[in-house]
């Protein structure tokens, strides 16, 4: 019965996941590929299918299996994510109706994704 639940809920939220990367193909300012790669990480677990329609796609679908096979970053999406996280960050600080509370935590925030990014192998590195 748990067990159930668990892929039950794993394949819900595969869709949600799937429907925000979805998005943010289309929309500026919302990161597409790792809600992609959320979205595959749930339904490896919940349904193969799914999984190998996201990893198959012709649009994202190898950007999304390189990172799960070997945690790599193509060099250009690492560029675009950072200039993304920073240009967004600062735009939240400058125009922040918020105390100083909100801008340490978007500061922090803006710092552990650009760690997170800078330390995953870049694509050209393996190789």
């Amino acid at each position: 019965m748990l067990k159930n639940i668990k892929k039950y809920s794993l394949y819900v939220l595969g869709f949600i996941f799937l429907g925000l990367g979805i998005a943010g193909y289309i929309l500026p300012g919302l990161p597409g590929t790792i809600f992609l790669i959320l979205a595959a990480s749930c339904f490896v677990r919940s349904n193969k299918k799914m999984y190998d329609w996201i990893t198959g796609h012709k649009i994202f679908g190898k950007v999304v299996k390189d990172y799960l096979d070997t945690g790599e970053m193509p060099l250009k999406a690492k560029v675009l994510s950072i200039a993304s996280i920073w240009i967004f960050t600062t735009i939240s600080l400058v125009w922040s109706p918020y105390g100083i509370i909100f801008v340490i935590a978007v500061a922090i925030i803006a710092v552990m994704g650009t760690l997170f990014i800078v330390t995953r192998p870049t694509k050209d590195q393996i190789k």
